[in-house]
């Protein structure tokens, strides 16, 4: 009994002697680590449908006339003379830059599709997205409905229609020099684009200087190439300008208004909140 006894005693001790297997542990990343969730993009603008869709259809309709009906509304009053050119864009005449032409164009087109998508990559498809975007086309739409009237009203000839450009002297297009609707354009829609950086992320410099070089090189762009003179850039920048701030502006979302009468003083009472 006692050998038996010793013999459990001793298997025994061999057993507890034998370390337990290793236990795999999954640790938790520390909480500064983890992933945190996307917040939704502040939305800085608010839209009146019933308002803004008929405005830009109607607005952006009217670069249509201009496709389809320039040589008709046009009016051609060359030969013209450049004696009669003030003497600030006078030298503008024979500028004939096919690559400023070219250039131009690259930089409008290119810009105006380049904004959405890189409004879209950093809003992600949303709400807000949608709201900068109807705000970016009803600004454009206002500033081609704004230039395209202005062409045909002044009908003031081209640099390269004074010169005798036969392709500017039988074009109608020849004659709609004031003002650049190019530049209007460019200005317009880095201006709306700088308000909104504003507006959303708070930058109140960098997005205008940016913005501004894109703009004024497509100015210098459109009198080398002899499409404008310099006081129809000049002009174009200022009323661009004012388009792309104007329409976001009047657009932007105004928070709520929070106010309550309370004690004011000793024996008065008044107004009191946040507005």
């Amino acid at each position: 009994m006692i050998t038996l006894m010793v013999a459990l005693l001793i298997v025994g001790g061999q057993a507890d002697a034998t370390p337990p297997p290793p236990v795999l542990e999954l640790q938790t990343p520390p909480a500064g680590l983890a992933e945190a969730p996307r917040s939704p993009p502040r939305e800085v603008y608010e839209l009146h449908l019933a308002v803004d869709i008929p405005v830009t259809i109607v607005a952006g309709s009217v670069g249509l006339v201009r496709v389809f009906f320039t040589d008709q509304l046009a009016r051609k009053s060359c030969p013209c003379d450049p004696s009669g050119i003030n003497s600030l864009d006078r030298g503008t005449v024979g500028n004939h830059s096919a690559a400023a032409g070219l250039a131009a164009n690259v930089t409008v087109y290119g810009v105006m599709a380049a904004l959405p998508l890189v409004d879209l990559l950093d809003l992600r498809v949303g709400r807000a997205f949608g709201e900068d975007l109807m705000v970016y086309a009803e600004t454009l739409a206002i500033d081609t409905a704004l230039q395209n009237a202005t062409n045909f009203i002044v009908a003031r000839p081209r640099p390269r229609t004074y010169a005798g450009d036969p392709a500017s002297l039988a074009s109608g297009d020849g004659y709609l020099s004031f003002y650049a609707g190019h530049v209007a354009t460019a200005f317009a829609m880095t201006s709306v684009a700088a308000y909104t950086i504003r507006q959303r992320y708070g930058e109140r410099i960098w997005p205008w200087i940016v913005g501004g070089l894109i703009a004024s090189s497509v100015a210098v762009e459109r009198v080398a190439s002899g499409d404008h003179f310099p006081t129809d850039v000049g002009v174009a920048a200022l009323v661009g300008t004012g388009i792309g701030i104007t329409v976001p502006w009047l657009h932007l979302r105004h928070g709520e208004i929070h106010a309550q009468i309370a004690p004011v003083g000793a024996n008065g009472l008044g107004l009191v909140g946040t507005f």
